[in-house]
C-alpha cells in the first residue's frame, strides 16, 4: 500500500516566507507617510511665514487707519423663489376674482403683480448690513472700502489687493 502523505509545513516557516514582502510594504508605506507628513509641515511653515512676514512688511501704501465706519442695509438678491412663489399666489387670487375676459385679465395682472411683490418680499429677507469704512493709509491717501466686517474707528488695518485685514 502506498499512502501519500500530507506534509505539514509550519506555520513559523510560512510567516518566514512571507514576512520579507510584509517588510517591503510596511517600509514603502512608512517612507510614504512620512514624506507626506514633511511635506504637510513644510506647508504649513510657509503659510505661516508668509502670513507673518506679510504684517511685519508693512508699508505707508499697505497700512493704515479706519477713519470713519458707516453701516447701512442692504437688499439681499432674489433667486427666484420669491417671483415664482408671488406669482402663483397672485395668479390664483386674480382668478377668482371677475368673469369672462375680466378674469383672464385679473389672473394675468395678479400673477405680474404677485411675481414682483414676491421678489421684493424675498430680497427683504435676505438684507443684510454692510460697513462703509474709510481708511487712511500711511502714505496720507485715503481709502473708502464696502465691507460685511465691521472694524472699530481708529483701528490698525493693512490692505493687500484691496482685501482689508486688522492688524496689531
Amino acid at each position: 500500500m502506498n499512502k501519500q502523505r500530507n506534509h505539514y509545513v509550519p506555520a513559523s516557516v510560512l510567516k518566514a516566507k512571507a514576512l520579507p514582502d510584509q517588510r517591503r510594504l510596511m517600509r514603502t508605506v512608512g517612507w510614504l507617510v512620512g514624506a507626506a507628513l514633511l511635506v504637510g509641515s513644510l506647508t504649513i511653515g510657509l503659510r505661516a511665514q508668509a502670513a507673518t512676514s506679510s504684517a511685519a512688511s508693512c508699508t505707508p501704501a499697505t497700512c493704515g487707519k479706519v477713519t470713519s465706519v458707516t453701516a447701512r442695509q442692504v437688499k439681499g438678491q432674489g433667486s427666484g423663489v420669491g417671483v415664482v412663489g408671488g406669482a402663483v399666489l397672485g395668479g390664483l387670487v386674480g382668478n377668482q376674482l371677475g368673469k369672462g375676459t375680466g378674469n383672464t385679465v385679473l389672473t394675468v395682472g395678479g400673477a405680474v403683480a404677485g411675481g414682483f411683490a414676491g421678489n421684493e418680499v424675498e430680497k427683504n429677507i435676505k438684507k443684510h448690513t454692510v460697513y462703509r469704512t474709510s481708511v487712511r493709509m500711511g502714505d496720507g491717501t485715503v481709502h473708502e472700502y464696502t465691507l460685511n466686517t465691521q472694524y472699530a474707528t481708529g483701528a490698525k488695518v493693512s490692505v493687500i489687493n484691496g482685501r482689508v485685514r486688522a492688524r496689531d
